[in-house]
């Protein structure tokens, strides 16, 4: 009996990532504002009493499927960094950027943003994330004396970054996630030596 709080939670987690990934997909096919619960339901072969259960309509599957990639971006960006460790870019290396890799490996959502008729809010989502995970967990230090982790300075970081991103994605993957993160990795050996990743207090 105990177990079994464990695998009804499971089950709900698969059928909802089933009905993500059938809502990615008909949002690439069709298009955010043509995509039905219906339409839903029948992609990923479930009724609507299982949607109901989930979701109260098809805005709430979005809200979260958008949150639950704003925040898994900003994951990315920082899991693969100790806190408090100074992390030197000379010996940062093609696995060091996550993000990367994990663009690559969810192309079907990450490719939504080459969309017209998309998710609503979409595109502000990337540049977004990385400001925030900068602006909360880094500290860098310049190659000069010069002061880089003010907030304008990060904005900056963040739009360009998440413009090369998208650009990628524009091109269809062409370069590997290794060889966009050590294209990062040159670009921000150009004014950064080394970071490290802290935990801020907001009040």
């Amino acid at each position: 009996m105990t177990d079994q709080p464990n695998k009804s939670t499971k089950q709900n987690e698969r059928t909802k990532s089933h009905l993500k990934k059938a809502f990615i997909s008909l949002v690439d096919e069709k298009g955010y504002s043509h995509v039905s619960v219906t339409d839903i339901i029948k992609r990923a072969e479930y009724n609507r009493t299982t949607f109901y259960l989930h979701y109260r309509d098809k805005q709430d599957l979005t809200e979260e499927l958008r949150q639950e990639m704003f925040d898994a971006i900003k994951n990315a960006s920082i899991n693969r960094y100790v806190k408090g460790k100074n992390i030197h870019i000379t010996n940062m290396g093609p696995q060091s950027f996550e993000l990367m890799h994990f663009i690559y490996k969810n192309q079907d959502f990450f490719n939504l943003y080459l969309k017209n008729d998309t998710i609503p809010g979409l595109y502000k989502d990337l540049p977004q994330a990385i400001y925030e995970v900068l602006e909360e967990s880094f500290i860098l230090t310049a190659v000069n004396k010069s002061d880089i982790n003010y907030s304008a300075h990060k904005l900056y970081m963040a739009n360009g970054t998440a413009g090369l991103i998208l650009e990628w994605i524009k091109n269809g993957y062409r370069m590997t996630a290794d060889e966009m993160s050590m294209q990062l990795i040159h670009i921000l050996q150009s004014f950064a030596k080394d970071f490290s990743i802290v935990s801020k207090h907001r009040s």
